[in-house]
């Protein structure tokens, strides 16, 4: 999914392909504030691979803030194309399941990291501002654990975007965004391989995102 999002990217803002000049290009940051959320089950396996016990936590959830950048590609005044890009990672909280290591005793704990966060979306805007937007997102999930072994990553994960939001011009080809967003993306799935192994799911993955966003227009 990386892969199709990158070369339709680079169609879309390929200058040789539209002759696209300066004036249908803009650029901007992006200041979000999430609050994301999930179901998740862990199952715990003895070394005969026998299921032994089955732990659910419904409706888990975080907040995270992190800045993202994107650029657009303007078709006309009311339909863009844009690109997002999140360069740094949104991290969960830790998971700590107490004295569920191999002892009895031991805590085991986990984590995740979701990595670049890339949104390929449509733009469309009416006259007096009011915008949505629809995009298809992709981001790579890190998984991290101590005492249970090594999680393997469940790679990439895609899903949707939905937004609405209103746009200001602040003067000088500058604009001023403010929109909300909703977020689903598809269910993931890991374990610690080792023979008495723990498998985590996660289900569910669903988020809402405020956004304050500078738009600047050439």
């Amino acid at each position: 999914m990386k892969k199709i999002l990158a070369t339709l990217a680079a169609v879309v803002f390929s200058t040789s392909t539209y002759a696209a000049d300066l004036s249908q290009v803009s650029i901007g940051i992006s200041g979000n504030y999430g609050l994301y959320g999930a179901d998740g089950k862990e199952e715990n396996y003895t070394h005969t691979g026998t299921l032994e016990r089955t732990t659910k936590k419904d409706g888990a959830a975080f907040l995270a803030t992190y800045a993202s950048i994107f650029a657009e590609y303007s078709v006309n005044d009311q339909v863009s194309i844009g690109l997002s890009f999140t360069p740094d990672a949104i991290e969960t909280p830790q998971n700590v399941n107490s004295g569920e290591g191999g002892d009895d005793t031991t805590d085991i704990k986990v984590k995740a990291e979701f990595e670049e966060l890339t949104t390929l979306y449509v733009l469309a805007k009416s006259d007096i501002g009011v915008y949505g937007k629809f995009g298809v997102s992709t981001m790579n999930i890190d998984v991290t654990s101590e005492n249970a072994g090594t999680y393997s990553d469940p790679g990439s994960n895609t899903g949707i975007e939905l937004a609405l939001g209103y746009e200001h011009e602040a003067g000088d080809s500058v604009s001023v965004r403010a929109e909300l967003a909703y977020h689903d993306f598809d269910d993931v799935s890991a374990n610690n391989g080792i023979t008495d192994k723990n498998e985590i799911t996660i289900t569910n993955m669903r988020g809402a995102t405020g956004r304050i966003s500078l738009v600047k227009s050439f």
